[in-house]
């Protein structure tokens, strides 16, 4: 009884046996010849996924920048830095500087990769940066510091359209002055036999739209600024300029650790009466600014810096150095364009950003202000159409008519006496003169009479 039992169960543990052989039996391909070829899930599992990478990377030949928002379908390197490098085909990533401005995955690792050619070139940048610095010395820092192409824009009234330096190009000032299209030099790319007729770059109108300034990875850093000799006892990214290419940065963390010194720096053929900036630990004087901070008017003109105000600061700080350095000559946008150098297409919008920072800067009463031989308006067109009235004709309502007139603003002056001068009038009635009113002027450091008599012996 027991052995029949047995037999009972083992036919039923060999038909269970045989039944999941029969599941994991693999499946048999027909063949033209009438020949199956027996192939394991795994393989055609396979091979399915193989079919589908061949698939996806045939219609991902270009990979989108992966910066939401970049307007960018087809980014192209501007470095061109590894032998590898994706030009404008594909890479694993892209490195998005701005929208129009990127880098490959290939040229990043040719830098960041120790055992790469550039990885010395960036670790001697990098050396300097933070030696200078106070900001992070990232490699997207190196690549908009060094390697992004300059941008120029051409001189003649009836162009003035922005054209690309190749990237070995360093722009100076004097390149910038007289830069027109075609211009026979070896740094700068043909434009064609039909120079200033040929077509801009359709990036530089992105440019100029507002949103172009919220996709910019890194804000613009000033290389030879004018602001540079006053600024040297503060870091250089702090105020708008490039750790870089600032000479004058040595001393900085000497200066840091004594915290107590107030620096004034002594710049050839400028007054020491007229000082743009406060120095560190330093306060209290008249028509002065801090580098590196906005004041409250400024943010209430340019809200758009509020998060982070470094370009308005770098060109604030420009202008007035550049004032101060010739103020006795009115200081226009063509004056001042020439000193921004920055790499990319930032350069464009700081141009264009300089020309509202100057007339805001004139209407502050901080540059083109005292009796300067003015031949043009100073601010546009649209303050040309506004009238004003001051009432009184002493120094004061004298030098603010005198403003408001040189602003292009129609000015009335009411004067109650038979005469101007206010409280400022000498007495001759016994012979000798005596001043009846004011005698005094307090204060030397950025005295407005002071930069009056300085215009005078012009």
């Amino acid at each position: 009884m027991k052995t029949s039992m047995h037999s009972d169960a083992d036919c039923v543990n060999t038909m269970s046996t045989v039944r999941a052989r029969a599941k994991k039996k693999p499946a048999a391909v027909e063949l033209p010849g009438d020949q199956p070829l027996r192939s394991s899930g795994r393989q055609a599992k396979r091979k399915a996924t193989e079919t589908e990478e061949e698939e996806d990377i045939s219609e991902k030949k270009y990979r989108k920048c992966e910066k939401a928002g970049c307007t960018a379908t087809y980014p192209v390197c501007f470095a061109s830095a590894s032998e590898r490098c994706a030009k404008n085909g594909y890479t694993s990533r892209w490195y998005h500087l701005s929208c129009g401005e990127h880098f490959c995955n290939e040229c990043f690792d040719h830098y960041y990769r120790s055992h790469k050619d550039g990885y010395e070139k960036y670790a001697s940048w990098k050396r300097i940066w933070t030696g200078n610095g106070k900001s992070e010395p990232s490699l997207k820092a190196f690549m908009a510091d060094q390697q992004l192409p300059y941008w120029v824009q051409c001189t003649k009234s009836d162009c003035g359209k922005w054209r690309q330096l190749t990237k070995e190009i360093q722009i100076t000032s004097t390149l910038a002055t007289t830069y027109r299209c075609g211009m026979k030099l070896n740094n700068v790319k043909s434009e064609g036999p039909d120079q200033c007729c040929q077509p801009e770059d359709m990036r530089v109108a992105e440019v100029i739209d507002s949103w172009w300034h919220s996709m910019l990875i890194l804000p613009p850093l000033l290389k030879d600024s004018p602001a540079d000799p006053f600024l040297a006892a503060y870091y250089p990214d702090c105020v708008g300029m490039s750790p870089s290419g600032s000479p004058c940065s040595h001393s900085i963390h000497n200066m840091k650790a004594e915290h107590c010194k107030t620096f004034q720096p002594q710049i050839a053929g400028l007054s020491p009466y007229f000082q743009p900036f406060y120095q560190p630990n330093e306060c209290g004087k008249a028509l002065c600014v801090r580098p590196d901070v906005m004041e409250l008017d400024e943010l209430y003109e340019f809200p758009e810096y509020s998060r982070d105000p470094t370009m308005y600061l770098a060109l604030r700080n420009l202008i007035l150095a550049s004032w101060h350095r010739d103020c006795k000559e009115v200081l226009t946008p063509q004056k001042c364009a020439p000193h921004i150098i920055v790499r990319g297409l930032v350069r464009v919008r700081c141009v264009q950003e300089m020309e509202r920072v100057l007339y805001f800067m004139t209407r502050k009463g901080l540059v083109n202000t005292g009796i300067l031989n003015v031949q043009q308006p100073l601010l546009p067109k649209e303050y040309h159409n506004k009238s004003v009235i001051v009432i009184g004709a002493g120094p004061s309502g004298l030098a603010a008519a005198r403003q408001l007139q040189n602003f292009g603003i129609q000015v009335i002056v009411l004067e109650a006496r038979d005469r101007i001068g206010g409280r400022v009038w000498d007495d001759t009635s016994l012979g000798v003169t005596v001043g009846r009113g004011a005698q005094i002027v307090n204060g030397c450091i950025n005295n407005p009479i002071g930069l009056m008599s300085w215009h005078k012996d012009a």
